[in-house]
């Protein structure tokens, strides 16, 4: 909802936010790890990194309906990241996941359904699409779950900040979107993403 009423590059930078809210809950209200220098020195360089190659599409315009919506869904998964961590301890983390799947799909459907919104045309494409996501949606957050099982919050959800860089060079790369994937910028902002992730897994 929140990327119908806002840039894709907003969104990508609101959503690295992630990172510091889910370590920030992890140290201070769960006390699952400390926060150190060397974890907020890293998340400081993947921040400027998600920044910096996204600079050329920045404006300041704010709307609860579309920066709003995105940074509450930040705060949500991050708060996600750390429950995981937190259950996968006691349960199965594929088994969170597909729960997490199921009653979120659910609430979508009825959110949906309440807003108004409606499948217009059933075709193959669509269904065959509608599956590949989801397995791929699937596997992704079963991943995500057992790394965090096995491992802390900081070290693994600092890898999100590679999200963004990534879409934008592979934008470049696949669709010509060049705007904001100079040469040198993409190889700077990948870069200092890059370091951050490396000191934040660094520390001991």
């Amino acid at each position: 909802m929140g990327l119908a009423h806002t840039s894709g590059v907003k969104a990508s930078i609101i959503e690295a936010v992630n990172v510091f809210i889910a370590i920030l809950v992890a140290g201070f209200l769960f006390h699952q790890e400390k926060i150190t220098s060397r974890k907020i020195t890293g998340c400081i360089l993947g921040f400027a990194g998600v920044v910096l190659i996204n600079l050329n599409g920045m404006n300041f315009q704010f709307s609860l309906a579309g920066e709003g919506a995105i940074f509450f869904s930040t705060i949500a998964y991050a708060f996600s990241s750390v429950f995981v961590k937190k259950f996968s301890q006691k349960f199965n983390p594929v088994m969170l996941s597909a729960y997490q799947f199921i009653i979120g799909g659910i609430v979508l459907m009825a959110a949906g359904g309440v807003m108004g919104g409606h499948i217009t045309k059933v075709t193959p494409s669509g269904i065959g699409l509608l599956v590949y996501l989801a397995l791929v949606s699937a596997v992704a957050y079963s991943l995500w779950g057992i790394l965090l099982k096995y491992n802390p919050v900081s070290r693994v959800t600092v890898f999100g900040f590679m999200n963004p860089v990534f879409g934008v060079l592979l934008s470049a790369l696949l669709l010509g979107e060049t705007d904001q994937a100079s040469g040198i910028l993409g190889l700077l902002s990948l870069l200092l993403v890059s370091v951050g992730i490396y000191v934040v897994n660094s520390g001991k």
